[in-house]
């Protein structure tokens, strides 16, 4: 099974992310996700730095993938987009206006998490539009994953570990958090590059938000669970990254997968790196924030 790293979906600096992809090009992963998915106003890496990147970590071995907005819906983020798919990778797309931008191109094309291919009907749809590998929807339970791939054979990819990616909009949640529109940014998603927690009046963890994406305010990890998603016919894990320690989720998942850690090692293992738990609601068929232990564990 493959392992890859998604975008990274908070607001980093430049050098910030210069640097953390120099020690991504060392982590043990087949695929690497580059480009802005959250807000086209973001200051990280400009198109020339992602072709530079993706040059370095297509070096180090790495299949290298271009992804896209989620939200597309002014000219200068479908400007956004169109620079993103000139560049020589294979692209992830999470809006549905790449098809048409990469028509007739010969560009490797997948479907992004962002894409809601629910059942074997979207599938096929997106299929004959172009599409040769998913990264399904990440509110799926494990039955419906089984049966989409049992009966359409797909390259299937589920996210696996992260804050995970629940809504999203054209307002960007961060700029009203500071009275803001987002037409006035001011990049205060830079000041919290894991995203801006908000609790509920007891001071429970509800949601993260970073720009215009509502996130979990837990990371979800199925890092117990990659013997079953292999059973089932998944071919790759995402892990998504984080301000810290994603080289050691990364290293946790990686010996998961080479069968040199358990279940319980693991997430033990992955605790350090998020105090408040974890979540695994929507894969074992229950409430998303929630978290269930597997059978035995």
């Amino acid at each position: 099974m493959e392992l890859t790293l998604g975008p990274v979906l908070f607001e980093w600096s430049r050098d910030k992310l210069l640097s953390f992809y120099e020690e991504v090009s060392g982590m043990p992963l087949t695929r690497v996700y580059l480009g802005e998915v959250i807000c086209a106003k973001k200051k990280g890496l400009s198109t020339e730095d992602i072709y530079e990147v993706g040059r370095m970590l297509e070096k180090a071995g790495k299949k290298v993938v271009t992804s896209t907005l989620a939200v597309v819906s002014n000219e200068e983020e479908l400007t956004l987009v169109r620079e993103a798919a000139g560049l020589p990778f294979a692209i992830e797309a999470n809006d549905m206006s790449v098809f048409n931008i990469v028509e007739g191109t010969g560009k490797e094309l997948s479907a992004g998490p962002h894409i809601q291919a629910y059942n074997t009907d979207d599938i096929e749809f997106l299929r004959e539009a172009g599409a040769k590998r998913f990264t399904f929807p990440v509110e799926l339970p494990r039955e419906s994953l089984r049966y989409n791939i049992e009966k359409t054979g797909v390259e299937a990819e589920v996210f696996a570990h992260g804050k995970v990616p629940l809504a999203f909009s054209w307002r960007c949640y961060t700029s009203r958090a500071f009275g803001l529109k987002k037409s006035a940014c001011r990049l205060d998603c830079a000041r919290y590059p894991d995203g801006m927690e908000i609790n509920t009046l007891k001071g429970e963890p509800a949601f993260t938000i970073s720009g215009n994406f509502i996130l979990s305010a837990l990371p979800l990890t199925l890092v117990e669970f990659t013997d079953d998603l292999a059973e089932i016919g998944v071919k790759a894990l995402r892990v998504s990254p984080h301000h810290r320690d994603t080289g050691k989720i990364v290293e946790v998942f990686s010996h998961r997968l080479a069968g040199l850690m358990g279940p319980a090692e693991a997430l033990e293992e992955l605790k350090a790196t998020s105090p408040r738990g974890f979540s695994n609601g929507w894969y074992t068929a229950a409430p998303g924030r929630v978290y269930r232990a597997p059978a035995g564990l």
